[in-house]
């Protein structure tokens, strides 16, 4: 049974049984006379359809600002405007309160969907836009390796050099953004993790870009905490790769109880964390590379939300940026 018929039903039966029982009481009253039966029959029958009646016609006027919100969705659905300008109409008369509150929550769900699909979208076309820079290198190497026999073994070594990191790069972005999508995807898988074997793991990962880079790479601290590893791998990857782009001389990476720090003697933040883990958004910040920090911080944030925690920017001891991720 539909709704309005539920609610039909319990008007016409709160209608129809006390004057039912008024009626019983009547019979009784006149001593059970055939005449009166008759009437009190024809009574009752008549206020059952007056009930029925009355029912239906409350029933449809209760839900009226109901149906016009199914309506409203419907027009949503069937609607061929982009994202960015769906809106609920504005409704003929002002609904009850109950409405109302369900009206600004449809608004707030659809304000939330709008923005994830703005920045899914910023995510895809920023990436799409950056990995023409590193193809395009790796491109054009491989095309001049080929064709060029006499440049010589150092000169050839150097545009392999050069080779492997553009593919690095590449390779890089890919992997942020399959990390993106597998984080509104994927329900984490948290064990419990000794942090500063996973911060030694990374330092043996990135020790030999720090050498090249002349930066001094260092895991100290201990701790634990219940992670996702692979989250987590990949949110502290992208912390080491930040300060190895601006490290000086020395990068620290730091366990402590449910917590991890990555701290570096760089120049510090350009802008307000808020800003910089905008998906892309960073981009238009001097001295940060296109596609660089802005996804990568925006990664970092999301692995320590979907643990429990937050990522924030603390005073260090070197001088530098000291992020902190704090996972519950």
């Amino acid at each position: 049974m539909t709704l309005r018929g539920q609610l039909a039903l319990v008007i016409g039966l709160m209608t129809f049984l006390p004057n039912l029982a008024v009626a019983v009481g009547f019979w009784f009253s006149s001593r059970g006379q055939f005449g009166a039966l008759g009437l009190i029959l024809l009574w009752v029958l008549l206020l059952a359809g007056l009930s029925a009646v009355a029912g239906y016609a409350l029933a449809h006027a209760l839900l009226r600002p109901l149906d016009e919100l199914t309506r409203t969705l419907g027009y949503l659905v069937g609607s061929e405007r982009a994202l960015s300008e769906l809106s609920l109409p504005r409704p003929k008369e002002a609904p009850p309160s109950e409405i109302k509150a369900l009206r600004a929550s449809f608004d707030a769900l659809l304000d939330h969907v709008r923005e994830l699909s703005e920045t899914r979208q910023a995510v895809f076309s920023t990436l799409a836009h950056d990995l023409k820079t590193p193809l395009l290198a790796s491109l054009r190497a491989s095309e001049y390796l080929e064709e060029a026999d006499q440049i010589g073994a150092d000169r050839r070594k150097e545009l392999l050099k050069e080779l492997g990191t553009e593919i690095s790069r590449s390779y890089g972005l890919v992997e942020n953004l399959l990390t993106t999508s597998k984080l509104d995807a994927q329900r984490p898988q948290p064990e419990t993790l000794n942090l500063r074997a996973v911060l030694e793991d990374l330092k043996l990962r990135f020790e030999r870009e720090a050498k090249r880079r002349g930066v001094a790479l260092e895991a100290s601290g201990a701790g634990q905490a219940r992670a996702d590893r692979q989250f987590l791998e990949r949110a502290l990857a992208n912390l080491t790769e930040n300060a190895l782009r601006h490290a000086r001389s020395r990068i620290v990476l730091r366990a402590g109880e449910g917590l991890v720090e990555v701290e570096d003697d760089g120049p510090g933040l350009p802008d307000a964390l808020e800003n910089l883990w905008q998906p892309f958004r960073s981009t238009r910040l001097r001295g940060v590379r296109a596609g660089s920090a802005g996804l990568g911080l925006y990664i970092v944030r999301r692995v320590a939300e979907i643990h429990g925690g937050r990522l924030e920017s603390r005073q260090g001891e070197l001088g530098g940026a000291c992020l902190r991720l704090k996972l519950n």
